[in-house]
Order: C-alpha cells, then structure tokens, then sequence
C-alpha cells in the first residue's frame, strides 16, 4: 500500500488561502507551484535497513 507522503507549503495556511495569493489547493496544485517550498524536510526511514543492521548487532552480541 503506497504512503501518503506529500509535504506541506511552508505558505499553505488552508485549503483556499495561501500566504503568496494563490488558489491554495495543497493536493495537486502546491506541488506544481513554483512558489512551492516544504514546511519540513522529512526523511524517509529505510525500515528495512534498520532491521538488518539490528540483526547484525545481536549476532555480535552472541
């Protein structure tokens, strides 16, 4: 199942008001927006990595 994973405009306040004037959409029209700019930038966890690295440490560990 895909992850909802679309960041916020540090100028989108809510759904139809935009500190820059624009028609504040934040779906599909803040991420085409020149203007568009991430609140945040988040990192994306690699859970998979961080398993193996887990099952490595407690091999050791042993």
């Amino acid at each position: 199942m895909a992850k909802y994973r679309e960041m916020p405009c540090k100028y989108y306040i809510a759904l139809g008001q935009c500190r820059k004037g624009r028609k504040a959409v934040h779906k599909t029209y803040c991420q085409h927006c020149d203007r568009y700019e991430p609140r945040a930038k988040g990192k994306g966890l690699n859970r998979k990595k961080r398993a193996i690295e887990n099952l490595r440490k407690s091999n050791f560990e042993e």
